[in-house]
Formats: C-alpha cells, structure tokens, sequence
C-alpha cells in the first residue's frame, strides 16, 4: 500500500506538467480534448481541464522568465499572469509600466497605449501587429513588435530605458611611452611620456581629471627635464531623455561651426554615443609620414590628446575619439632628434542631420587658457540642425561676450548618387584695442563615395574668409597679444593685420581601395592662405595593406 501510494504521488505532478506541456506546444488545432481515464485517481468527475484545452495557456501565477523582444533577450524578470477581464478561464501575461518602457517605444506610440487592470498591465490590442507569448519549457516570454514603433533597432545597443548607472568606482586611465635613444657625440638620450586620466564614479556622474608629463634626462650639457600638469578637471553625466550630455568644469568647445578653444563652464550637447552605432557620427584620422622610428603627438591648443610610437613609414592613425573637432595639432619627434610639425583640420563630412532629427550644442562659461587661467570675458554660444526631409538638413548658431558675436547660418543637401554638399556663412563682429572688426567667412564641404570605384571622396573643402574676420580663438588671441601679436597691443603707426588672419583654405582627401591585392591608399591636401603671412600647404599619399597568413 505505501509503495502504491507512492507512485501515485509521483505520477500526478508528472501528469499534470505534461498537460500543460502538451497544451502549449499544440499550436492552431482549436480546443483540445484530454481523457481523463488515464488520471489514477478515484474521482475524475470533479477535474476541470478546459483551462489547458487552450494552445499557449500558462495558468495564472508569476514566473521569473527571460524577455525577448524580437529575439533581442533582457535580463530575467518576473512575469505575472493573469486572467482576462473578459475571460475567467483565460490567461495572459501582464506586461508592467517598468517591462513597456524597456521596449524601446517611440514617444509618438507611447502616448497612444491602454492599460488595463488599473493601469498595471498593457493593453497589448493598443499597439496593433503586437504578440505576446510565453514558453515555460524555455521559461522565456516572447514580444514581437513591429519595427515601426521602435525608436532605434540594433544587435549591439540597448535603449536609454534599459540602461543603470552603474556602480561606484575609481578609474586610472594611462598612455605612457618610453625612449632610449644613443648617439655618438650626445650619448644616451632617455625619456618617458604619458598622459591619460584619473576619475572617479558616483552615481550618475562622472568626475575626471586630465593629466599629462614627460621626464627627460642624459642629454649632453643640458639638465634633466621633466614636468607633470593637469591639463583638465570636469565632470559629466548622461540625460537619456535629451540624448544629451552635461559637462561642468573646465572643457573645450566641440562645434561644427565654430573654432574650438578652451573654457570653465557647462555645456549642453546631443550625445550620438547614446544612439545605436548606424547613426553615429565618424572619427577624425591622421595620416603622415616618420623618416625614423617616431613618437607621434596630437594635441590641442596645448592638450595632449593621442600619443604613440610608430615605425618608419607611412602611418595612420583611426582610432581619435569622435568627438574631436577643430584644427588638431600634430608633432612627429624622430630617433634622431629631429621634430616636424603640422596642423589638420578635423572637419568632416557635410553638416547633415537625419529626417526628423535635431542635434544641438549649448554652452556658457569664461574662456580659459592652459597656461594662463581665465583669458576673456563670459560667453554663450548655441548651435543646432534640424533634418528637415530626406534630402535638407539646416543649421546654424551663434556665439557671444560682451565685445564678440558671430551669427552662422547654413543648409546641407544629401545629392544621393553625386554624393552630399553643405554650404554656411558665417558674420563676425569684434571690439579689441579700441578697433571694430566686421567681416564674413564663407565655408562649402563636399563629400562623395564612388561604390563602383571603390573609392572615396572622404572630405574636400573650401573656406574663405575676409581680412576682417575674426573667429572667437583669434578674437581671444588679439585681446591677449594684440592686433599685431605683439603682447599690450599693436604700436604707433604700426600696419596691423588680426592674428593668424586666415583668407582661404583648400582641404581634399581621397581613398581608393584595390581589393584583389587586399590595400587601400590615401591621399590628402590641405592649403591655407593668409591676409598678413606665406601660405602654407602640405600633401599627403599613404598607403595600407593587409597580409593573410
């Protein structure tokens, strides 16, 4: 009798998950019919099964259960299930106000949902072409969604209302480069450089210092050099809800439009890392060439932004941080002392933004200088473009102190199979030294990618300026040195010109890939003429190629 009773035991549970097994893996055949003959028990006629003759049924209850939301899987969450207002004996899963918002929904169809239960589950009826499944075998809950009402889809990002702020944390981030070079006459030359960031999370924000050094020593009658400065100290934090990010402290102005320059304040600008990688923006690179194993330095207006060594040859540099703009300054330090510089221009592709879409720049502060603190008077500057249609984007901005103001206006069009072209204008007024300078800069970008070539008109520019244009760095520059770059001012009498007064720049660079011998090469021209000095220009012609073993 104890043995009986014990199969008995054992085999109920066994039969009752295998109905519900066998229910929900029954799919369009209607109703389904159990006989319940095969139920050891002594009194069948009290069994209600008319729940499970239903495909799919899961009975009422809460399971912790894997989300997939078209196929894309979220961490483990529980599921409640309950029965329809409508229908006693049905069930269905409950998704909940944190569970929808996790969907990645468009504004516009967030708006539109029904709720029901109180305003605890969704109405899944409001979002037509919408399904929703459980599968206990795999303890998953399947959402299918129309593409439609998705804001962004893609494989590797996740939507601001998937994301945390993660744990608190300190970070050390460093770059360090050492050299040891012997010459004949000099001797042993030694030296070690580096430069990175030090930080620390709490919360949502994220505080951060720069910092940068290099120690020098061996060198023939001279002294050992070193030095250690703290080029940056700011904080920031995401805002999901603007897809922007705040920064306060001392930054560098990151525009489209106008020249970039050190300050100590906040800014406010649309953040294309929190958008899926397919609508983000591209990265500046760097293409030269060492006649010597070299350290090669990218810096702005004295911060060390990259720094690494590189063979004798050609090279390229890809992976600068994409929010890099303005003009970059570039140092190759040779093997054998010697050192050549240059400068590129960062600016990209044409100023376009996608249909419907807005990108914006705010900021406020007091320009600062890295070697001399506070060097102007307070500023704000705003920036946008708005994606009108398929094919126009528009933008524009201003910039402003107590005696400068710049005022830009442009439009960019998407030329489909001729490529994409913007072109702005941009008007300048400054008091410095008791002069009032007024003038126009006039800029035209181009860019062009030819499938059938495999080629690539990367960037290919044209920007002209009038003698009394000034952009805000030279503004700050002139109040600073003075008109003539003589430091107090310009003298009696003297002809002056405004600092660094640019009139014309030329800028192309060209790609060409050749796939049946796996190399691509790169070709760059940069030109620039100026009111008050030579013109300078550079060229660049570089290739790569990739071996297979």
């Amino acid at each position: 009798m104890l043995n009986t009773l014990k199969v008995k035991n054992t085999l109920r549970p066994s039969l009752f998950g295998g109905l519900m097994s066998l229910a929900g893996t029954v799919m369009g055949a209607g109703d389904i019919e159990f006989n319940t003959d095969v139920l050891d028990l002594s009194d069948r006629t009290n069994i209600d099964l008319s729940r499970f003759s239903r495909s799919g049924f899961i009975l009422p209850g809460t399971y912790l259960m894997t989300v997939q939301i078209n196929t894309q899987p979220i961490p483990e969450q529980s599921v409640v299930f309950y029965p329809p207002d409508n229908d006693p004996k049905g069930s269905q899963a409950c998704l909940s106000p944190d569970l929808v918002d996790q969907l990645g929904l468009k504004a516009s169809e967030a708006d539109k949902l029904v709720w029901w239960k109180s305003g605890q589950c969704l109405d899944v009826k409001s979002l037509p072409g919408m399904e929703v499944t459980g599968d206990l075998a795999t303890s998953t809950l399947n959402i299918n969604l129309p593409q439609a009402y998705l804001e962004y889809s893609a494989i590797n990002w996740d939507p601001p209302s998937r994301w945390d702020e993660g744990v608190p944390g300190l970070l050390v981030d460093y770059n360090m480069t050492a050299q040891s070079n012997y010459q004949k006459n000099d001797g042993t030359r030694n030296n070690l450089s580096g430069n990175g960031t030090l930080g620390a999370n709490a919360g949502a924000w994220r505080l951060r210092a720069d910092w940068q050094g290099r120690v020098e020593n061996g060198r023939e009658g001279a002294s050992d050099y070193h030095r250690l400065e703290w080029s940056r100290y700011y904080a920031y934090r995401a805002i999901p809800a603007l897809k922007a990010r705040l920064v306060v402290g001392e930054d560098y102005l990151y525009s489209d439009l106008f020249d970039s320059f050190r300050f100590t304040g906040a800014a406010l600008k649309s953040d294309e890392s929190q958008l899926p990688p397919n609508l983000r923006g591209y990265a500046p690179e760097v293409v030269g060439v060492a006649k010597t194993n070299a350290r090669v330095v990218i810096s702005q207006q004295g911060r060390v932004l990259y720094e690494t060594l590189v063979a004798a040859g050609p090279f390229r540099i890809q992976d600068l941080q994409d929010a890099v703009t303005g003009s970059l300054d570039v140092r190759v330090e040779e093997q054998d002392g010697s050192v050549h510089s240059f400068q590129i221009d960062t600016a990209g592709v044409p100023y376009l933004t996608r249909p419907g879409h807005v990108r914006y720049k705010l900021a406020t502060g007091r320009p600062s200088n890295l070697q001399y603190g506070a060097d102007g008077d307070v500023f704000g500057t705003g920036e946008f473009s708005w994606g009108i249609s398929n094919g126009w984007s528009l933008f524009g901005g201003g910039i402003t102190d107590n005696n400068y103001r710049a005022l830009s206006i442009g439009a960019g069009r998407d030329l489909l199979m001729f490529g994409a072209i913007s072109l702005d204008v941009t008007q300048s007024r400054a008091n410095v030294w008791n002069e009032t300078l007024s003038g126009k800069s006039y800029r035209l970008q181009y860019s062009k990618n030819f499938e059938q070539y495999d080629s690539q008109v990367t960037f290919a520019g044209y920007r002209f300026s009038e003698e009394n244009f000034l952009s805000m760095g030279e503004y700050l520059d002139a109040r600073h040195y003075g008109l003539n770059g003589e430091l107090g001012g310009r003298g009696e009498g003297d002809d002056w010109r405004p600092i660094g007064a640019s009139k014309a720049l030329y800028t192309a660079t060209v790609s060409k890939q050749f796939r049946d011998f796996g190399t691509t090469v790169y070709a760059s021209y940069n030109k620039q003429t100026y009111w008050d000095r030579p013109d300078t220009q550079r060229w660049n012609l570089s290739g790569s190629s990739h071996l297979r073993v």
